[in-house]
């Protein structure tokens, strides 16, 4: 899981509500006239989904400046953002993508159809950026889509992006954003989801006055603040049994594992057959049980392996693994499953040292929503809710989190 958090000068209590299909996490105003909120709606009608989300994360507070929004998929979602800009007031950005599982305060995951974060004040400043026809210049398009950044002449910045997840160089895209922003910027998002369709995914970019449905396409939105901005990274995955020498790759796809043919050593490690390969959703669904680990300066980062090529045997996976490092099959449980999001939020908070946090904003891997299923993740948005009482929280599952597959939430200040 992946964790932003925004800083205010004073604490402030969390007001929250939960009307009968809407949800909502609310703290009070900071100091400077930041604002920070959350919502989320149950609503099967569109219009009345968006609205109601809308409204609850605003709250009736003037100047909202930026409403994020994250939707659970469907076929038409022009609706659902006509009922977000009836209630974003008349000069918000508004930004967003598809998501497997939307979530606002303590909503039910499983019954939620779209969760809204709202940014307003004076302080925080906003741009939105993006690049269209990403496929086969994916580098150049993660560039462009974090140009927003050189406007913003705040002291603290963050930068989230907005992937479709059909895209293959989603780790090409990353590499061009950070060209862009610099190493120095938190950076926080990942790929938007279709519900495990793997055919399209989409992503919204617009304001007040409409709003648009793209594809083939990265936003970027880069936020700017006068306190400190935290983030931090987690996932709960732990390793199992003895690494594989990746020594060939190229890109997304890995061609040999232990100079053996990766796909017939991935198989034979994890117990299945050629017979799960009939299908490529099959496959595809029954590899989400088993991610990778690639070890890292900082750890273990986590790949899914999304595909194969049976003429020569390889995988193509979440993002790259580089040829002649080391890989591991992860194992988790419900436990460290739900560790690893809160100490991601808590790895967050501690970067802003003595400032107070007035909101979480989670970016979650599918594949972790899939092992802890409704049940632990119920538990696991209960835990940092009680963990984190004066902070608005929201949280949005994606088939992959961008650059790895954690958990890394922003806390906004």
């Amino acid at each position: 899981m992946s964790h932003a958090s925004l800083s205010s000068a004073a604490t402030a209590p969390v007001a929250a509500t939960a009307p009968v299909a809407s949800t909502a996490s609310v703290a009070p105003t900071a100091p400077d006239g930041r604002w920070f909120g959350t919502g989320g709606s149950i609503a099967a009608d569109g219009f009345t989904a968006g609205a109601e989300a809308t409204a609850a994360a605003v709250a009736g507070r003037p100047d909202p400046g930026l409403i994020l929004v994250f939707a659970r998929d469907r076929a038409d979602m022009q609706p659902l953002l006509d009922g977000v800009r009836s209630r974003s007031g008349g000069a918000a950005k508004i930004a967003g993508c598809s998501t497997i599982e939307p979530m606002a305060a303590s909503g039910d995951t499983a019954a939620s159809t779209v969760s809204v974060v709202a940014f307003g004040g004076d302080g925080f400043g906003y741009e939105i950026e993006v690049a269209r026809e990403v496929e086969g210049d994916e580098r150049a398009a993660g560039g462009r889509a974090a140009a927003g950044l050189a406007r913003l002449d705040h002291p603290h910045k963050v930068l989230l992006l907005f992937i479709d997840a059909t895209l293959n160089g989603n780790v090409e895209i990353v590499r061009g954003a950070y060209g862009t922003a610099g190493a120095a910027v938190p950076m926080v998002g990942g790929l938007a989801s279709d519900d495990w369709q793997f055919d399209r995914t989409c992503q919204f970019a617009g304001d007040s006055n409409g709003v648009e449905v793209l594809k083939d396409a990265v936003i970027g939105v880069a936020i700017g603040s006068p306190q400190p901005v935290g983030l931090g990274v987690a996932h709960g995955w732990r390793r199992a049994g003895d690494p594989m020498v990746v020594t060939d790759s190229d890109g997304l796809k890995v061609y040999e594992f232990d100079n053996e043919p990766a796909l017939d050593v991935f198989l034979a490690r994890v117990g299945l057959d050629e017979s799960v390969l009939a299908g490529s959703d099959s496959f595809r669904l029954a590899a989400l049980e088993y991610p990778l680990g690639v070890a890292t300066r900082s750890g273990e980062e986590i790949r899914v392996i999304q595909g194969v090529d049976l003429t020569d045997r390889s995988v193509w996976c979440s993002a790259g693994i580089p040829q002649g490092g080391l890989a591991w099959l992860m194992e988790g449980d419900l436990d460290s499953l739900v560790a690893g999001g809160t100490d991601s939020c808590q790895q967050a908070v501690r970067t802003l040292g003595d400032a107070t946090p007035i909101g979480l904003l989670t970016f979650d891997c599918a594949v972790r929503r899939r092992e802890l299923g409704p049940t632990g993740v119920r538990r696991e948005f209960a835990e940092i809710e009680r963990i984190f009482r004066a902070c608005p929280s929201a949280a949005s599952t994606r088939t992959g989190r961008s650059p790895g597959s954690a958990v890394p939430p922003a806390c906004i200040t």
